[in-house]
């Protein structure tokens, strides 16, 4: 086995489904030992069923909750009793509040920061001493997403989680230049998965002064998801594979045609909003469904 193939101690959260359940299956393929992660084992059905069917080895299916830090502490100590350091870390846990700032309640905001990003960066902290001292670097992989270079409306504390996200991995790398880490982020567009089946649309947003912008946002999600031509769970899985091979060599990875063109079209208009602002309008009426 080759210096960039040999076997590594990958972490991976949010594997029940989607990009951490591929991403679990495409590093075993790899040859590295995985430890796949999710808030409720009732749902690791799926996962087992993968590991099997493909005869795989060398994945450890354990409970983690991301949003709660007690258990990222005692998780990280149950690891290091199995194995003596961390390799690589995928934070790839989340999920979306759907709704206005006005229609989401304190709890539903906070619910959604501790998981998309407070998760990440608590275990990132837990997970950083136990990575410093590979003959490689430890790379950090970070999942955020064209929500994290573009706001948009009616997703405020999602997209306010994947903006801290990447100031997260951009200065935690910059934290991290001679201490033998790197940290990379990947900026999906839509990606086919479970992930869009999850949102959760806060219960004022049905009757409130926003109630009609937030349900042409739902149905514009309603339609997007069913349409073919976005990115699939594998696609993301194999560049990981590919960033964990090349050591996290870039910071950034967009990956989608969709996700190229709207963090292009950010870079290229700067701060002219109201270019930006056309760019996502146009965006929304090319994608949306029609009734003919």
């Amino acid at each position: 086995m080759s210096e960039e193939t040999k076997q590594k101690i990958v972490l991976i959260t949010g594997c029940s489904s989607g990009i951490g359940l591929e991403t679990v299956i495409e590093c075993a393929k790899a040859g590295h030992r995985v430890f796949a992660t999710m808030r409720n084992l009732n749902k690791k059905e799926k996962l087992e069923k993968r590991i099997k069917n493909e005869n795989l080895e060398n994945i450890e299916i354990m409970k983690l909750d991301v949003s709660n830090a007690d258990e990222i502490e005692l998780f990280i100590a149950k690891i290091m009793k199995i194995v003596k350091r961390i390799d690589v870390l995928f934070n790839n846990a989340g999920y979306m509040v759907m709704g206005s700032l006005e229609d989401s309640t304190i709890n539903e905001i906070r619910s959604q920061i501790n998981t998309d990003l407070m998760g990440p960066i608590h275990l990132t902290k837990q997970a950083l001493p136990h990575m410093q001292n590979g003959e490689n670097p430890g790379l950090i992989i970070n999942m955020s997403s064209v929500a994290g270079r573009i706001g948009f409306g009616f997703t405020t504390s999602y997209c306010t989680s994947k903006f801290g996200i990447e100031g997260f991995t951009e200065s935690l790398r910059r934290e991290l230049l001679f201490k033998n880490v790197n940290v990379a982020l990947i900026e999906a567009g839509v990606v086919h998965t479970e992930f869009f089946e999850k949102i959760k649309r806060t219960e004022a947003s049905k009757k409130s002064n926003y109630a009609k912008e937030t349900t042409e946002m739902s149905d514009f999600i309603e339609c997007i998801k069913t349409q073919t031509k976005w990115t699939s769970p594998n696609q993301v899985a194999k560049k990981v594979v590919e960033i964990i091979a090349e050591h996290g060599k870039n910071v950034r990875y967009v990956i989608g045609n969709d996700a190229e063109f709207l963090v292009g079209s950010a870079y290229n208009n700067k701060d002219n909003h109201e270019k930006m602002d056309k760019t996502i309008f146009e965006q929304f009426e090319h994608y949306k469904c029609t009734n003919d």
